[in-house]
């Protein structure tokens, strides 16, 4: 079976490096981490085709729902499920995010020895 392939966009060192670690303890899924809009559309245009987009809401420049819209027109990028990352905790936040085309939201801080499994239970509801 192939590893999962996630784009990873968090503007928090910090958080990337947990994040890529949570993923690597699992070791079924190969994370790519950007840290910004910007540098996430560049390793799409680079020809990154990944299976889930993970990403971080509040970013300078382009945050991750402007993010996403973004990413919708890219081929390499377009059908795959987003999941946004945030500190936002109240039920209205988390429905505009679903709105926007999220298939979940996991909210920070997240506990980087379960975020693989919440991830996969994520992806398996929407399958």
């Amino acid at each position: 079976m192939s590893k999962l392939v996630i784009l990873h966009v968090d503007d928090d060192a910090n958080i990337r490096a947990l994040t890529a670690l949570a993923f690597d303890l699992g070791g079924d899924a190969q994370v790519h981490s950007a840290s910004s809009a910007a540098e996430a559309l560049r390793l799409l245009a680079d020809g990154l085709q990944p299976d889930l987009l993970l990403l971080d809401v509040m970013m300078p420049d382009i945050d991750g729902p402007g993010l996403l819209d973004r990413i919708r027109t890219a081929p390499a990028a377009s059908d795959a499920p987003a999941v946004f990352m945030t500190a936002q905790t109240q039920d209205h936040e988390r429905a505009a995010l679903m709105a926007r085309g999220a298939v979940g939201v996991i909210i920070k801080p997240f506990d980087p020895m379960t975020l693989g499994n919440q991830v996969k239970a994520l992806l398996e509801q929407t399958a």
